[in-house]
């Protein structure tokens, strides 16, 4: 059942042609084409507009009327037919937008549902066959199920007849005056689907279905956000999305968020831009791939995926061009580089007059729209005029956003090794082989030359021998891990946005980028320093180790979490589940690498950034910030790990310090004591430390000495306060 308005609905009536499928152009195309053939002169318009709706009796009659009693329209008609189904078989069913999405939650509700087409019973199943619709739809009643067609009122009652509801309980859908007067007289609740001049019969008027699924979506319960290990809709909508960057949060998040979509339907398509090859030409041979959710024993397929080359400049623009929303999931330094491509895409689509676009900022960086649009709008004005660049950009919707969750990638070993084990397991399904190719334990996460070559080799035997229901159907590719935490947060104004069943709009996105970025960015950074400097490959293993865990859990509740619950009060009620389930995600990190979380320290000790945003916060009001100094230290000892040997910013900082080997009489290294009571720096001295490297790098004209040299102004602070 469905309250609709403050009705109570139990059933669905839908014509057919011109309501669920975009046909009267086709039928006209085809029976001017029937009527030249046998005629010899081809229907107008002014008659097939005056036929929309009728049965073929009144069609007749009025062809007779105007074209000659010797007509034989029931001849045209079925040459007309022929016509159509080859159209269709060959090009498909031109469905109206929106059309599988309100199919889905009008089901979901309960309804009962039939068609009610003036169309003969050979044409009404294939088109709802071919478009993949029947499966909704209990009775079809068609032009050959009654005596007289619309305008009256007789195949509406049917219908409702044929499933037991009286009229008044059904919602009853049209597109045409014939239609229209037909439902009216029948009694049911008539949805209007044109603006036509008896729009007056209409109880709801539409000038298309995606209003009519706004308005129906007031009327439903919302969709929760969904369960790890909840199944994707199965149904298919016409959307075409894209992700720009198929990297960990790219593959290993967005392609989720896409699939679960609104919880009815699923994309038709998901493209998704690589620089890996690897990745590409592995999808391509297994069709899917898989995200691993350790925590809960969990492989999620991924499928109704195509990766295509991130340099392949046209590919890409093609991408943007055909996509109702982008994830731009790429580094921030590589915005530069991909934004003119971007802007070529954005270009294109503007010219040819298509619907907006959703650019969705997936860049872990506070303020990444602001970052990306003036690379945009700089793009934008060397290829077109300053007022069409800014015509582009208030055309389209951007949306800064906030990830809540951890995603790391196999490596491209790891990967190797998984295909090398399935690529046996293949052969053996095909000849029994006997495999006596030695095992491979090297543990690297590179390849070498014969591995690369095997690789080839092994992804083309599998893309050329892949059918279905065949042993590789049974073969799940894993990419990426991942922890479980659902909701992506994003600014509101694209209203596809509001739709996406994970995502969380929010009036300010800024507030849940600060939570983030200093709750777990920061955090997790320095959790990552202390687990190089105390031997720890990854987060979940330095996570086991206690004086790891005593740092995170007083950073978490006594120093950022108290500080940005005095920052942002209004959001208080959500830290508690933030900071749960961040230390969560960190002690099942077993896959994610410290010297990968720990990489690029300049960038993440920057000044209102991360660590010393959150200084900066705590000593703002009063706070304990002990934790933090402490925190920022470490990255000063990291960077003098060898294991921080391949970290360019890291090696900026070891070479400042090479020259400072004691402050004050103070050896930096035991600033690493196993018993952190015994921390032996103080605020100052520090500060002492941040100045020399500024003043350094300062020396060596390094690009990045601006806000190096703002940790002083920072660290002065803390010293006074």
């Amino acid at each position: 059942m469905l309250k609709f308005h403050g009705q109570t609905i139990l059933g669905a009536i839908f014509d057919m042609d011109g309501t669920m499928f975009d046909t009267e152009r086709l039928r006209f195309q085809t029976l001017k084409q029937a009527s030249k053939e046998l005629i010899g002169e081809e229907f107008s318009d002014d008659y097939l507009m005056s036929c929309l709706g009728l049965s073929a009796k009144r069609a007749q009659e009025l062809a007779e009327q105007i074209y000659g009693e010797n007509v034989n329209y029931a001849n045209i008609r079925k040459r007309a037919d022929e016509f159509e189904i080859a159209h269709v078989r060959h090009h498909g069913v031109p469905m109206k937008a929106g059309l599988v999405e309100v199919l889905e939650r009008l089901r979901r509700s309960g309804l009962r549902m039939a068609v009610a087409t003036s169309s003969k019973r050979v044409i009404a199943e294939e088109y709802l066959i071919n478009a993949n619709v029947y499966k909704y739809f209990d009775v079809v009643v068609c032009g050959d199920d009654v005596e007289k067609g619309k305008p009256d009122p007789e195949i509406f009652l049917l219908a409702a007849s044929r499933f037991n509801l009286e009229p008044k309980y059904c919602l009853m859908f049209e597109d045409s005056d014939n239609g229209l007067k037909s439902a009216h007289h029948a009694g049911g609740h008539t949805v209007l689907f044109q603006d036509l001049k008896m729009q007056e019969m209409a109880d709801y008027f539409y000038k298309e279905m995606p209003l009519f699924l706004d308005d129906l979506n007031k009327h439903l319960d919302p969709q929760k956000m969904p369960q790890p290990m909840e199944r994707f809709p199965v149904a298919h909508n016409q959307h075409i999305v894209g992700i720009h960057g198929f990297g960990a949060i790219g593959g290993g998040y967005l392609a989720q968020i896409f699939s679960h979509w609104d919880g009815y339907t699923r994309p038709a398509k998901i493209l998704a831009t690589t620089s890996n090859a690897l990745y590409k030409e592995s999808i391509q041979a297994f069709g899917k791939y898989c995200i691993r959710y350790h925590q809960d024993a969990y492989d999620e397929i991924i499928d109704g995926i195509e990766i295509i080359d991130g340099n392949d400049e046209d590919a890409v623009i093609e991408m943007y061009q055909e996509s109702k929303i982008v994830a731009l999931c790429l580094p921030e330094q590589a915005i530069e580089s991909v934004s003119l491509v971007i802007a070529k895409a954005l270009l294109k689509r503007f010219e040819s007059n298509a619907e907006p676009l959703t650019l969705m900022m997936i860049l872990n960086k506070v303020g990444a729209k602001q970052f990306v649009l003036e690379h945009l709008q700089v793009a934008l004005e060397k290829i077109t005029s300053q007022d069409v660049a800014q015509k582009i950009v208030q055309c389209n919707y951007f949306a800064d956003t906030v990830v809540n969750r951890m995603v790391s990638k196999f490596t491209d070993k790891a990967l190797y090794r998984q295909l090398r084990i399935k690529y046996h397991l293949f052969q053996q399904y095909q000849s029994d082989r006997v495999d006596d190719d030695p095992v491979d334990i090297e543990d690297t996460t590179s390849l070498n030359s014969d591995q690369a070559k095997f690789m080839t080799i092994t992804i083309a035997d599998l893309k050329e021998n892949f059918q279905p229901s065949h042993v590789l159907q049974s073969m799940d590719l894993i990419l990426f891990h991942s922890e479980s935490d659902m909701p992506l947060y994003a600014e509101k104004g694209s209203p596809i946005l509001e739709h996406l069943r994970q995502v969380i709009t929010v009036d300010d996105i800024r507030q849940i980028q600060t939570v983030k970025n200093r709750l777990w960015n920061g955090v997790h950074s320095i959790i990552a320093w202390y687990g190089v400097l105390l031997g720890h490959d990854t987060i979940g293993v330095a996570m086991g180790d206690q004086r790891v865990l005593a740092l995170a859990e007083q950073l978490v509740d006594q120093e950022v979490g108290l500080g940005l619950s005095h920052q942002y009060p209004n959001i208080a009620e959500i830290l508690p589940q933030l900071k749960e389930s961040f230390l969560k995600s960190c002690k099942f990190a077993y896959k994610d690498p410290c010297t990968r979380v720990g990489r690029d320290p300049i960038r993440k000790l920057q000044l209102n950034d991360r660590v010393f945003g959150s200084i900066q916060m705590n000593v703002e009001h009063g706070l304990s910030n002990e934790g933090l100094v402490y925190g920022a230290t470490l990255a000063l000892l990291y960077a003098q790990h060898e294991k921080a040997n391949e970290d360019s910013e890291a090696q900026q900082i070891k070479q400042a310090l090479e020259q400072m080997t004691t402050l004050d009489g103070v050896t930096l290294s035991k600033i690493l004591d196993h018993d952190r009571s015994e921390l032996s720096i103080t605020s100052t001295q520090y500060l002492e430390v941040m100045q020399y490297i500024a003043q350094h790098l300062q020396a060596a004209q390094n690009d990045l000495s601006a806000f190096l040299g703002d940790w002083q102004q920072c660290m002065q602070g803390i010293v006074e306060g």
